[in-house]
């Protein structure tokens, strides 16, 4: 199979490139070429990351000159990012896209990929039996890890702020860090906050086995049932609040943190929005997006963060990160896997977003019918 990847060319409102992660690493083309599959990189796609050309024609790759030579002549377009608005009349009949789709809410985008027959497999849907989505851990992870870091900076006087310091130091009151959800992206946020020497509290749904452990494993964490109560609670003199909690679709109408709330943090805080969906749990942060050029904007009298695709600044830690876990299915993929013959319920097939000029994803499939009533 002859396997392509472009440069990334996602940009915000205002034109700003926000995604400088690559989908192919060098390694990744290694390991493909061995296989006997043939690997083209659009010349500089790597380069954000920090692989030049010259590292991936060592790997094995042909490097070409531009984004529509890689799409004339690729079987499979494996990147990072859903494809861009230039780049959807690059696409042929039955070619495989495998990527971040993220198809909800980009209806031209997808009616696109239906046209042209692709066959439009999602990272984010990907699904191991056991329920775990493996592509969107390690993002998820980085995301994170990041978010406190950033939060952390914002409390710096260089920022514009009172200079508090996240804590380890006697005498000192640590910084009260308060993270929404437990998952990948909460426990990671948890990590960093609890090694930084904070105060942390940690709130989350269901999951008592995970928040037994959290506290377990980060002694001096304090994890608490999400009750509007203990949210308040949680709140009070808060420096820092994390949002790391993917809302149920059940609750979309429904808020867990409102802005008054707010009022119960400290001055100076700052709220970080991992999730950062547009329906999502907190009241201040819905309907809003930042940017990585723009990051910070006020509402409800507190600094919001809401980037949404903060690994891209971790750009080649999340490049390897994401080929550890997308080149074993891109493996799979370019061995000859057949969505037709392939079982419903296998990993691969719970990712697919269309194929044959239909949408196969179930979820995906009601959102668009629901479009064309």
């Amino acid at each position: 199979m002859i396997i392509g990847t472009d440069k990334e060319r996602k940009v915000d409102s205002l034109n700003n490139i926000i995604e400088w992660r690559v989908g192919m690493t060098p390694g990744g083309v290694e390991r493909l070429s061995q296989l006997g599959h043939k690997c083209l990189i659009e010349s500089e796609a790597g380069l954000s990351s920090g692989y030049s050309d010259n590292q991936y024609k060592k790997a094995g790759a042909e490097i070409v000159s531009t984004q529509a030579e890689v799409y004339a002549r690729a079987d499979m377009i494996y990147k990072v990012k859903e494809p861009q608005r230039p780049e959807w009349e690059f696409f042929r009949n039955g070619q495989i896209l495998f990527t971040y789709i993220h198809s909800g809410n980009r209806e031209e985008m997808l009616y696109n990929l239906l046209k042209r027959h692709v066959v439009g497999i999602a990272y984010e849907d990907v699904a191991t039996h056991d329920g775990r989505l493996p592509m969107l851990e390690p993002m998820s992870i980085i995301a994170g890890h990041i978010s406190q870091q950033k939060a952390y900076r914002y409390l710096l006087a260089d920022e514009g702020n009172i200079g508090i310091i996240s804590g380890n130091l006697a005498g000192v009151t640590p910084a009260k860090v308060v993270v929404l959800g437990i998952g990948f992206a909460g426990e990671a946020a948890i990590r960093q906050a609890h090694g930084s020497g904070s105060q942390v509290v940690a709130l989350y749904n269901n999951n008592f086995a995970k928040a037994e452990m959290i506290m377990r494993t980060y002694r001096g964490v304090v994890c608490l049932r999400s009750t509007s109560d203990n949210v308040r609670r949680a709140l009070e003199g808060a420096h820092v609040l994390n949002n790391c909690m993917t809302w149920p679709i059940s609750l979309r109408n429904e808020v867990l943190v409102t802005s008054s709330m707010l009022e119960l943090m400290d001055v100076n805080g700052i709220v970080v929005d991992v999730s950062s969906e547009l329906s999502g749990g907190l009241e201040s942060t819905r309907g809003l997006h930042t940017s990585h050029a723009s990051p910070i904007v006020f509402r409800a009298g507190k600094a919001h963060y809401v980037v949404p695709n903060i690994p891209a600044i971790a750009s080649q830690s999340a490049s390897n990160a994401l080929a550890n876990v997308t080149l074993p299915w891109a493996e799979q993929i370019a061995a000859g896997w057949d969505w037709q013959k392939a079982s419903h319920d296998s990993p691969l097939f719970l990712g697919l977003t269309c194929a044959g000029g239909k949408v196969i994803n179930t979820v995906v499939k009601e959102w668009y019918d629901s479009l064309h009533v």
